[in-house]
């Protein structure tokens, strides 16, 4: 079975201390998903895995969310769309797990997740941390 492993990088630092430890946790989070769901066979815990991820998911982007607000971002309505089709998309895959954990349907999930993680935290969070930075240079 295919290793599939994300290590932090300078990249996904945003600036911005709340957001970036979350951002950590969650990679480790999805780390150990990947290392989980290649070893047991087990559904039940596959379906725990993913609940945990998704409801780690779902509190970082309230989270996000809050501070978002509070910023008065403008882009807060188009950046809540991107969590929910996230939390979408990450149910509808790990419902697919639960039916059938093949190492195709394994593979798909952890590559969507490392692939939203890489490209949420480096555009979408990143335009966040930028706005912010203009604001504290008011």
């Amino acid at each position: 079975m295919e290793k599939i492993h994300i290590d932090w990088q300078a990249k996904y630092e945003l600036g911005v201390e709340d957001i970036d430890f979350q951002h950590h946790f969650f990679l480790n989070l999805i780390n150990r998903l990947a290392v989980e769901l290649n070893q047991s066979n087990d559904k039940q815990y596959s379906g725990s895995l993913i609940a945990e991820l998704n409801a780690y998911a779902r509190f970082h982007f309230i989270s996000e969310e809050n501070m978002m607000y509070a910023a008065q971002y403008p882009a807060l309505a188009e950046h809540k769309q991107h969590h929910r089709n996230l939390i979408d998309q990450l149910s509808s895959k790990g419902n697919r797990i639960l039916m059938d954990s093949s190492e195709t349907n394994i593979n798909e999930i952890l590559n969507f997740l490392i692939h939203w993680f890489i490209h949420h935290t480096t555009t979408e969070d990143k335009l966040f941390a930028q706005f912010l930075e203009r604001q504290n240079d008011l």
